[in-house]
């Protein structure tokens, strides 16, 4: 058994190397755009988490803020998130409830993630104390 080994000198032929490293670069590049992927959906999410805590961060300010001065407008707010330089806009409506006891406030934040739109809305009730 041992010498039958040895003596069968037949190798990988040239054609059959190329076949193998075509077949493993299609599924390297394959793996890669998985990769690239993923990376797009992890950037997304950071982008929307952003906004997530930038709209708790006004409802707290406005929870905080006089019943009678509710800010009705807020100028655009810009961050860094990884490499992509993205603004924020954020609109609010404030709709009375209860008159002069009770406010809904509505806060929608917006921004644009390659040349898409997507928008982040949270609502509270703030009542006069």
């Amino acid at each position: 058994m041992v010498q039958n080994v040895l003596l069968n000198k037949k190798g990988f032929t040239i054609i059959e190397a190329l076949v193998s490293l075509s077949i493993l670069a299609i599924v390297l590049l394959g793996l890669l755009a998985g990769v690239l992927k993923s990376y797009e959906i992890v950037v997304r999410n950071q982008i929307r988490d952003d906004a997530v805590k930038i709209t708790q961060e006004i409802l707290e300010e406005m929870r905080n803020s006089d019943f009678d001065n509710l800010p009705t407008s807020i100028s655009p707010i810009s961050r860094q998130i990884r490499n992509y330089s993205v603004t924020f806009t954020p609109e609010i409506d404030i709709t009375d409830v209860i008159q002069g006891q009770v406010k809904k406030v509505s806060i929608t934040v917006n921004w644009s993630y390659k040349g898409k739109n997507y928008s982040y809305t949270a609502e509270t009730l703030i009542r006069r104390e």
